[in-house]
């Protein structure tokens, strides 16, 4: 019955084969096998007209946009029109230098089933692993008849779902996950052997992010927007080393030329504790018109000084331990502050809303970071963007009227609705 779901990928007992052979284009090809070399996970083909022997990308993650075939013996990429580069590239440079490197999975079965739905989680991304683990949530509330199978790295164990029947957890740097790795595929290939039936979930790149219910896979329950007014006010301030909050565009200019002749140090020593001197002049602002405001620090980071009030909680470590205390920081926060990146997907999931600084450069990707947690006009009050050079005091006009005028707001959209 499950045939039909457009969000399941058939792999067992019959492989996917809407396909057809990239050489002479005959469609329905035997399907061999399913190939699982990390990131991607491939179908292996046979046409029956001429012979021609091919991979081709199933429709899970980015493949269900940028999908690519692959000629088994001659190596030749087929059907790229249109697909990105910074997809197809680590694919065909990982296919031509396959490794034979021994990548550890454990397999924790949490939950015995016979018919599962696997969900790949693998990227090189922090931020691509995230948002295809969150999909997690619609295969277990919508496919509740199939066990739910996560293939997951180990520094994300500590975000597998509430209900997951399995876990695979890959001992893997993230930096290594763009290659083609073939002890994956052959323990991935063995352990789906042990089941009657086997889907995999299609874990779009940019699920619907309002529907998360990110505590059940942080086990930290999210900021109460209802109480944005009346809880003790909180801000956290997420400050990443590697993409600053610049005062000017001379400033950045002078910071990456710095970086370009290898003056790294000097570039942090100067622009990093500039950063901080604009995150807390903004704080100064708002404590000044939000009487008793306090404030996080988090990033991965040397935690510098900081004035009485604020808390720094900055590391290079990080342990499961530090990641719930930063969910801690952002779900006891009506504001997360920080420049654009996927290092605002969690606080924005579990804050009450955020203010964004947003790089030119990265206007094509906007609220791709913000995990929103609703889907109304209260989106355009809770969820702000400003410039990648918006001044303290811009940033803190924002927090100001987000503080000041929620109620009103939320009177006007939330209550005094039909």
């Amino acid at each position: 019955m499950n045939e039909g779901s457009p969000h399941l990928v058939p792999l067992k007992p019959a492989l996917f084969n809407d396909r057809v052979c990239p050489r002479c284009g005959t469609g329905s090809p035997k399907a061999v096998r399913a190939v699982f070399p990390g990131v991607h996970v491939l179908g292996e083909y046979e046409c029956g007209a001429c012979g021609y022997a091919f991979f081709h990308d199933l429709p899970v993650g980015f493949a269900v946009d940028h999908d690519v075939a692959i000629g088994k013996d001659d190596g030749t990429m087929h059907d790229a029109k249109g697909a990105e580069p910074w997809v197809t590239g680590p694919l065909m440079k990982g296919y031509a230098a396959q490794s034979d490197e021994e990548v550890r999975i454990e397999r924790r079965v949490l939950r015995p089933c016979k018919r599962v739905v696997v969900l790949n989680t693998l990227d090189f991304l922090y931020g691509h692993v995230l948002l295809k683990l969150w999909n997690a949530q619609y295969y277990l509330d919508a496919h509740a008849e199939l066990g739910l199978v996560v293939i997951i790295p180990r520094s994300f164990e500590w975000l597998i779902p509430q209900g997951a029947a399995e876990a695979w957890i890959v001992d893997q740097r993230l930096g290594q996950a763009h290659g083609w790795y073939r002890s994956i595929d052959r323990q991935v290939n063995a352990f789906l052997a042990d089941y009657d039936e086997a889907f995999l979930g299609k874990g779009y790149a940019h699920p619907d992010k309002s529907k998360v219910d990110i505590e059940r896979f942080t086990g930290v329950r999210p900021f109460d927007v209802d109480t944005f007014a009346t809880a003790p006010p909180r801000i956290t301030y997420v400050l990443r080393e590697d993409r600053l909050w610049f005062r000017t565009p001379l400033h950045k200019l002078k910071y990456r030329t710095l970086m370009r002749f290898g003056l790294k140090g000097i570039a942090h020593w100067y622009f990093l504790r500039d950063q901080q001197r604009l995150a807390l002049a903004s704080l100064k602002r708002i404590q000044a018109a939000v009487p008793g405001a306090m404030a996080t620090i988090v990033g991965l980071g040397d935690a510098l000084p900081v004035p009485e009030g604020v808390q720094d909680l900055r590391t290079r470590t990080m342990s499961v331990e530090v990641e719930r205390e930063w969910c801690r920081a952002y779900a006891a926060s009506q504001i997360v502050i920080g420049v654009h990146g996927s290092n605002m997907l969690l606080p924005t999931a579990l804050a009450g809303g955020c203010i964004e600084v947003l790089p030119f450069d990265r206007y094509g990707n906007i609220v791709q970071d913000v995990a929103v947690r609703c889907n109304d006009v209260m989106l355009l009050f809770l969820y702000r963007f400003v410039d990648e050079f918006a001044s303290a005091r811009t940033v803190a006009r924002q927090a100001i009227s987000m503080f000041r005028d929620f109620p009103v707001f939320h009177r006007n959209n939330r209550i005094n609705v039909p």
